[in-house]
């Protein structure tokens, strides 16, 4: 009898999944929204292999040098010798009470006004914290306006959940109430307001004292919540920035979004939004994750209660305030005539309108270079079609001695680009 003989791969039928385009099983937020950028995942963009000496002015991350080590290696073993059993068990989706109540502390000292740790929710990063907002307070087709430009990454999430994005303009004061006003007065079931009121990314602007007030008087005229976003409040250059949306409010339609991502390091992942308890008992029905790590939030909890971070702010705050006027004295210098721009009083960017050039071009040319930074395209809803005289240039990464070299690159590409139109 002759045995029997396995069938090649090319002779077995094809496995009914290997035909199968799973596009038919996404849900309808999946097909919503693409890839997206390095910007959107908080990764650095990649230095430009083929480029002498790279200089990558791209990601809004702390300097690594600045990354407080010591302390938080400290923190940890503090928290792991005294509570091993409760920092490696789950523990709750609204976060660690020690970490809470620091922040109950240190939010309600800064911004003059009272919170208890019931105010607050602890989240993954202030990604998570906008995502979770959006996960019990909007639904398909409700309206989400944001200022034009914002933040891609937070694009990406008001897309995923379906909402109509609504952009609105803004100048070097923020952005304009009268077109909040416009916006909310012309459509239905407009849910929140997204507004990066402190040192704004990309744009590096502050809203100003007056817009803040009646934007706050402006939602809560017509019962549209405010998302403050203030991943970036505490990168303040000198004195610090207006009182908060929240505080103006009196904690009242208004939830603010933070992180330690960019006073401390990215890789925690740990934010928190803050607000009224009934919202935030809202937020934690909604959250299916089992909560933030137990461990960091001891560990950051430890970090704050010696007093690591505020002295760990103190230090880095020159030294990007440093930065910036390294960068903004390199374009003055040697880009003149190409470039407008204003300094920020915070924060990690610089927004640069180029003259005489497409920011694509100038983009383009700068990779020769070996500079790497986005075009201001991609802070827009429409991408490509949107914006294309900006760039987004981020300082806070590069060396005093790499800013130096920024003026005389970006001229060089600025000189192809325009010699190309």
């Amino acid at each position: 009898m002759t045995p029997s003989r396995r069938s090649s791969s090319t002779e077995q039928a094809a496995h009914p999944w290997q035909q199968a385009d799973i596009r038919s099983l996404l849900t309808r937020a999946a097909l919503a929204v693409g890839a997206g950028s390095p910007t959107d995942a908080g990764v650095s963009w990649a230095p430009l292999e083929a480029a002498p000496r790279p200089i990558v002015l791209a990601g809004g991350v702390p300097d690594p040098e600045t990354l407080p080590v010591a302390d938080l290696s400290e923190a940890f073993r503090r928290v792991l010798e005294a509570s091993p059993q409760d920092a490696l068990r789950y523990g709750g989706v609204l976060g660690f009470e020690g970490l809470r109540s620091a922040l109950a502390e240190r939010q309600g000292r800064s911004e003059g006004i009272s919170l208890q740790s019931d105010n607050f929710i602890v989240t993954n990063g202030s990604a998570g914290a906008i995502a979770t907002i959006c996960d019990a307070f909007v639904e398909p087709d409700d309206v989400v306006i944001v200022e034009a430009p914002t933040f891609s990454g937070s694009l990406r999430t008001f897309r995923g959940h379906l909402a109509e994005v609504v952009p609105v303009p803004m100048d070097s004061r923020g952005l304009l109430p009268d077109a909040v006003a416009s916006a909310i007065e012309s459509r239905r079931r407009v849910k929140l307001v997204y507004t990066v009121a402190d040192y704004h990314n990309p744009t590096g602007t502050t809203l100003s004292l007056d817009r803040r007030r009646e934007l706050v008087r402006l939602c809560a005229e017509h019962q549209v919540l405010i998302v403050e976003d203030a991943a970036y409040s505490d990168i303040s250059f000198g004195a610090p920035p207006p009182p908060s949306l929240y505080a103006l409010a009196g904690g009242q339609g208004v939830l603010k979004a933070g992180t330690f991502s960019k006073s401390m390091a990215t890789g925690l992942r740990v934010g928190w939004v803050q607000g009224r308890q009934d919202f935030i008992e809202a937020l934690a029905r909604v959250r299916f994750d089992m909560g933030t790590s137990p461990l960091l939030q001891r560990a950051i909890a430890d970090y704050i209660g010696r007093g690591k971070l505020e002295t760990h702010l103190r230090e880095v705050r020159p030294l990007y305030a440093q930065k910036c006027d390294a960068l903004c004295r390199s374009l003055a210098q040697d880009c003149g005539p190409y470039v407008r721009f204003g300094r920020a009083d915070g924060g990690f960017f610089l927004w640069v309108e180029c003259v005489g050039a497409r920011a694509q071009d100038v983009a383009r040319e700068a990779a020769r270079e070996g500079l790497v930074f986005p075009v201001g395209s991609l802070f827009y809803l429409d991408g490509e079609q949107a914006d294309t005289a900006h760039v987004r240039l981020a300082f806070s990464t590069a060396t005093l001695e790499e800013l130096a070299q920024v003026g005389p690159r970006l001229r060089a590409a600025f000189e192809r680009a325009v010699g190309e139109r």
